[in-house]
């Protein structure tokens, strides 16, 4: 099926520069252009048509099909009857039926306009179903030349739409910056056959540019601001357009490169809103990256069978925009990339239609249900959410709340702050909850085979020990706050709010320490068999301790960071960080009571 990925928000900036026009491919998958040739030659939903040039002649068609010839051509075959009958005196006599298969070769040219992709038959042939030449066949092979070939020449592929949006997005966003730019500065110059269907090359012509000298300099105050909103429209703009594209597939493994390419995007935003100093245009290389990570995972959708609205000339026109996007980019900084938030609600219609929101913020926080679609394993933690829904707003009458804490640390725990006096009593606690939330999730709830299970209780404990020193809380005992990163990762398993947003309930991440933990828990184990697993790790030098090493390394980075734990380009801070943590690892594994409350002060 088509390569699904989304056109861009493009706009060139320069100097009086005139580049040659850009190649950009767009491909017509098998599916959508036999669409396209069943259309022309009138058949109707299940793919049949039958004329009737007369009143006792009848041409049945049926069974159509598209693939590639020899000479760049390609083949369309067609399964045939014809009833051969001539009226006398007011009956219909003939020879009778004919069967068999009408096969003709095309060439695909491009017309005269550049917009419109034509076929032009040069051969047809026919075989009868039993594979002899008779008079019958003869008089077929007439009736179709008169009647079929002429409805295939009528066929052609018009990709004025998205050859005009390409070119709407290039004029309208920032018509300021471009000296000249034909209305029409996108066309096809080429097309040619090949496996997946047929290949138009786009002509891109990015016109003449003034160079701007001001994407050289570090952002202002005001442009970095600029940048954020921006940013927080592209998180808002891949989230929407993952969804719609992980609804349309029930393919896991396509789905988990999905829910991959988002969370990676949504790190690197986050991380970028947070840089002291970010670099020239950091929106348009956080979506260069995003593509970048998406194209090669979108190509599964070659061969899933969906359903016929997910696939044409709207999908095809997303991938030429994502080429294109790529193609710019490669110019250099003179023909650089601006992503707007006009430009990706422009973008988000194209792929939504009517469907595409207005905007991309303020950025949603509550949790969808459909992105929860790309993270089934987090199933665990949800089902307290659903225990929290159906509890009474009586049971506080009906059970005693000390009595309601002695059996729940979670619900004694709520607003403790670790101080001196409290720290032995606090840590227990945390280690009770532990206790009991861990051998529940790592035992018959987990997708982790037995044979690892026993990295799993270390591995949790090492990670909020790492991650928080076990706190959910910080601040004064009188008004405490719910311990928030600088990047806003929350609570004691610092789950990141940004990148986990929509999967988990963000007010229950800060206000409930057992469901923040039981976040934790689905993240490290999604980790630890969709990646750490999946890849491989365990096969690298080191070991099964690899497992845990490279999960917790996504954990903590997002999947990009799966391997920096044994690369020699990991940057020293992050090295620091994970030997650090493999060091509460082991101690864990070797101690399992160890002096958890030295890595942070504590007062009187």
């Amino acid at each position: 099926m088509t390569r699904t990925i989304w056109i861009v928000a493009l706009c060139l900036l320069g100097g009086p520069l005139s580049a040659a026009p850009v190649p950009v491919p767009l491909t017509l998958d098998w599916p959508y252009l036999e669409r396209q040739a069943a259309e022309a030659l009138g058949m109707d939903a299940d793919g049949q048509v039958t004329i009737r040039p007369d009143p006792c002649g009848r041409f049945e068609g049926s069974a159509l099909e598209l693939r590639p010839a020899d000479a760049g051509r390609l083949a369309m075959r067609i399964d045939v009857a014809a009833d051969l009958a001539t009226e006398v005196m007011g009956s219909c006599l003939g020879p009778g039926r004919w069967q068999g298969r009408l096969h003709v070769e095309l060439m695909p040219v491009v017309d005269e306009t550049g917009l419109v992709v034509l076929l032009r038959p040069e051969s047809a042939s026919l075989l009868s179903a039993d594979s002899e030449d008779g008079v019958l066949t003869a008089l077929t092979r007439t009736l179709a030349e008169s009647l079929i070939l002429p409805r295939i020449r009528a066929f052609e592929a018009d990709l004025r739409e998205p050859l005009s949006a390409i070119d709407e997005l290039l004029v309208s966003l920032a018509p300021d910056q471009r000296t000249s730019v034909s209305r029409q500065a996108t066309v096809l110059s080429a097309v040619e056959v090949v496996p997946e269907g047929m290949r138009a090359t786009l002509a891109v012509d990015p016109g003449e540019t003034q160079p701007d000298t001001r994407a050289e300099r570090p952002l202002s105050d005001d442009e970095l601001e600029d940048w954020r909103r921006v940013e927080d429209e592209l998180d808002g703009f891949l989230t929407t357009v993952v969804i719609n594209l992980a609804e349309r597939t029930g393919d896991t493994a396509l789905r988990q490169d999905l829910a991959e390419t988002l969370l990676d995007a949504r790190w690197s935003i986050a991380r970028a809103l947070v840089e002291e100093e970010p670099g020239p245009d950091p929106v348009r290389r956080l979506f260069v990256d995003s593509w970048d990570r998406l194209r090669p995972h979108l190509r599964l959708l070659d061969s899933l069978d969906l359903p016929p609205e997910a696939g044409g000339l709207r999908l095809a026109g997303f991938i030429a925009g994502g080429d294109a996007i790529q193609a710019l980019d490669a110019l250099g900084p003179a023909y650089g990339l601006e992503i707007t938030r006009d430009g990706l609600r422009r973008l988000a219609r194209l792929l939504l239609a009517d469907d595409a929101p207005d905007r991309f913020t303020p950025l949603p926080l509550e949790v969808d249900p459909r992105l929860r679609l790309l993270f089934p394993e987090a199933r665990a933690t949800w089902q307290l959410e659903e225990a929290v829904s159906r509890a009474s707003p009586l049971d506080w009458l009906i059970r005693p709340a000390a009595a309601d804490s002695a059996r729940s640390p979670a619900v004694e725990l709520r607003g403790m702050v670790p101080r001196l006096a409290n720290l032995d009593h606090y840590l227990g606690l945390v280690s009770a909850l532990m206790d009991q939330e861990i051998p529940r999730r790592t035992g018959g709830e987990t997708r982790i085979p037995p044979v690892f299970r026993y990295m799993m209780d270390p591995m949790i404990r090492a990670t909020a020990w790492k991650e928080s020193c076990w706190r959910q809380y910080t601040g004064p005992s009188s008004a405490p706050r719910v311990l928030t990163s600088s990047v806003g990762a929350l609570g004691m398993m610092q789950i990141h709010a940004r990148v986990w947003r929509g999967v988990y309930d963000l007010d229950r991440l800060a206000d409930d320490v057992r469901y923040n933990l039981n976040a934790g828990i689905d993240i490290l184990e999604y980790y630890f068999v969709d990646y750490a697993l999946r890849r491989g790790e365990h096969r690298q030098p080191g070991g099964l301790d690899n497992l845990v090493q490279a999960t917790y390394a996504a954990y903590n980075g997002g999947p990009s960071h799966l391997g920096r734990y044994r690369r020699d380009d990991t940057r020293a801070s992050l090295r620091a960080i994970d030997r650090e943590f493999w060091h509460h690892y082991q101690t864990m594994r070797r101690d399992r009571w160890p002096d958890v409350g030295s890595c942070y002060p504590v007062g009187g």
